[in-house]
């Protein structure tokens, strides 16, 4: 099948309509349907073939799932639940509470950083290559800097390394990331519409505090279906092929920060956020990251802790099969590397923004890691996907796991306590601040009940 490089896959995302015609047909794919006539149409198409494109676009949409599709697609949440295994767990107490949170929120913010540089162009060979020849493999460390001689094998753009303030020793605070904006942002939400909020109260924060060019694939359009007054049950749908791509997933952290040691309450807390721009595997990808991370505070282990995780999304969805072909990967002695390639060789065409590839990636990263911080972070960023995305999530589930005693120095105290974001009213914050009101607001519900 023909490669699609990252490159020209976010081409695809920022030019309108052929990125809707283009994703919406490559969604369709992943969906079992016949894409082929669909397929041959675009390659004869234009970028400024607008009115071709939307139609194209339009049939797309319109293309009948097939009979004997397998796998449940649903977006309802009591649909979800149904076809979720039945929830038996106890919530389960949490030992060092304050210092896993902690960690959770330090690790989160380390894990983006030293996924930064490499976010965007860069594959598993190239970055695997640009370290070795800076003799940084396995990962440590953040990723070392070099001048543009040395990094325009990788594919960034432009002249400079691009995040140069997030790489090896010019690290002095965070650097501003929309994975960890929505983080904070989600904070906020919970200070301020409690555990009750609504996917309406997401979207207002979303309108008044976020800057629209800031955000990226399912949540710009969704920003913009909101500011057309698209009707909020189809603010994630209407033009919007990106509704099973990693932007809810990577919104899913302080749903799991609030609910240690109960996964289940986690997922079921973080869907109204994910259904206002996501559908389905989408929506199941926020789902179940907040259920690993609340399972990363009790777990003994790691594969606890992911086998925990399945419990809380739909046994017959793609993303389900996906974490449990991982997990056998896993069970059955292939090493990371043989995972990782299996895991490519399933997804030649699908966007390096995904849910379904970067879930697979984040889950190997943890289950190999096996809770050792720095390891579990270096492979998720060496899988060379969305590499400051879940490099992120894999530093927040360790950092929940091990909690800040056990992070490394060299990637916390460069951090300086600080962290920097785009979210209105939290331009620079202190990152242990974060963590305290996260902590508040738990030790607050556990007194009421």
């Amino acid at each position: 099948m023909e490669y699609i490089s990252p490159a020209e896959q976010l081409a695809g995302i920022t030019q309108e309509p052929w990125g809707l015609a283009r994703n919406e047909l490559e969604q369709a794919a992943e969906s079992g349907k016949d894409v082929t006539a669909f397929r041959e149409r675009l390659s004869r198409l234009a970028p400024d073939d607008e009115a071709l494109l939307l139609e194209l676009y339009e049939e797309i949409l319109a293309a009948p799932a097939p009979a004997d599709w397998p796998y449940f697609e649903g977006s309802d949440l009591d649909d979800i639940l149904r076809e979720s295994p039945a929830d038996h767990r106890e919530a389960a107490v949490p030992e060092r509470l304050a210092d896993r949170m902690r960690g959770a929120w330090f690790g989160r913010i380390a894990g983006n950083m030293v996924g930064k540089p490499v976010e965007i162009g860069p594959t598993r060979a190239t970055i695997r290559a640009y370290l070795d020849k800076t003799n940084a493999y396995p990962l440590t460390d953040y990723v070392p800097y070099a001048d543009y001689s040395d990094v325009r094998d990788l594919g960034l753009w432009g002249e400079d390394f691009w995040f140069t303030g997030a790489t090896k020793g010019h690290v002095h605070g965070s650097v501003r990331d929309d994975d960890i904006d929505y983080t904070i942002l989600g904070l906020h939400l919970l200070e301020t519409y409690g555990t009750s909020y609504t996917s309406w109260d997401v979207a207002h924060e979303w309108l008044s505090r976020f800057p629209a060019y800031q955000l990226f694939t399912a949540e710009r359009a969704t920003y913009q279906n909101l500011v057309r007054e698209i009707p909020l049950t189809r603010t994630g749908e209407h033009h919007n092929p990106y509704r099973e791509w990693i932007g809810a997933l990577i919104r899913a952290d302080i749903y799991g920060y609030v609910a240690p040691g109960d996964p289940r309450r986690a997922a079921v807390l973080s869907y109204q956020d994910a259904i206002l721009s996501h559908r389905a595997n989408g929506v199941y990808g926020e789902m179940w990251a907040a259920a690993l991370i609340a399972s990363a505070f009790t777990a003994k282990t790691a594969q606890e802790s992911l086998l925990t995780s399945l419990e809380h999304i739909p046994t017959r969805s793609r993303l389900a099969e996906e974490l449990r072909t991982v997990l056998d990967d896993f069970t059955t002695g292939l090493t990371w590397d043989q995972s990782i390639d299996k895991l490519e060789a399933r997804y030649p065409r699908m966007s390096m923004a995904h849910t379904l590839n970067n879930a697979g990636a984040l889950a190997a990263a943890i289950l190999w890691g096996g809770g050792d911080f720095m390891t579990t972070v270096a492979l998720s960023v060496q899988a060379g996907i969305d590499t400051d995305s879940i490099g992120a999530t894999a530093g927040s589930w360790a950092g929940a796991f091990a909690g800040y005693d056990a992070l490394p120095a060299h990637l916390i105290d460069p951090l300086e306590d600080t962290c920097r974001s785009a979210v209105f009213g939290f331009g620079e914050s202190s990152i242990s601040g974060y963590a305290d009101r996260t902590l508040k607001i738990v030790t607050t519900a556990s007194q009421d009940t």
